[in-house]
């Protein structure tokens, strides 16, 4: 009919090319390859780096960026606090964001992540405490068991709860929100990680 104009919507299948265009790269640096596992079940570039205290990880991690050939467009380094001394945690922090690297670090190590996933923490549990805690909720859960296969595992099993896991984890680190503050503290920042993930991996 004259007068009318016709408007032709997008293909699908445009439509998934722009948002497989609009998807941001990711190279993650591990402390371990439970780590490693996890974070592979959202489609990201991972590597293992070996080190012991915060502080080496993180200098392994600038190493291997370094030899990283390929561009990404978010660098992050994934690490504990576990036995680093309060000056050796903060350096790393420092020295990682120095180097363009974004930080998910956990006190005292990556297992309370898990435990977000369950519940609110408003106290300090330690370490020694995780897997207690995680069996409550995880009846067959292990923490000895460790691996990449043990990683992606516990995705499987979390990934439901992701959103619960992220809420519980930011309300957590706000109370604590500066790093040495969060050293004596159950805070992980995995949370901003696994949530700029979770929305590429939707996408």
């Amino acid at each position: 009919m004259a007068g009318n104009t016709i408007t032709k919507t997008p293909m699908k299948g445009h439509r998934m090319q722009q948002q497989r265009e609009l998807r941001q790269t990711f190279m993650i640096f591990t402390e371990g390859q439970t780590e490693e596992g996890y974070f592979k079940k959202f489609k990201a570039r991972c590597k293992t780096v070996k080190g012991g205290s915060a502080l080496k990880i993180v200098q392994e991690a600038i190493v291997q960026k370094k030899n990283v050939k390929k561009h990404y467009d978010h660098y992050w380094v994934v690490f504990d606090k576990d036995n680093s001394s309060i000056e050796s945690f903060l350096k790393a922090i420092r020295l990682a964001e120095k180097q363009d690297m974004h930080v998910a670090y956990s006190c005292e190590a990556f297992e309370i992540w898990w435990l977000f996933h369950f519940v609110p923490i408003k106290k300090t549990v330690p370490a020694k405490d995780y897997e207690r805690k995680i069996k409550h909720y995880l009846g067959d859960y292990s923490i000895r068991n460790k691996g990449l296969q043990q990683g992606g595992l516990m995705w499987m099993q979390l990934n439901y709860k992701l959103k619960e896991a992220i809420i519980n984890a930011r309300e957590a680190h706000l109370q604590f929100s500066l790093p040495e503050v969060c050293y004596n503290q159950s805070i992980t920042t995995t949370y901003k990680l696994a949530e700029l993930l979770n929305n590429q991996y939707d996408s």
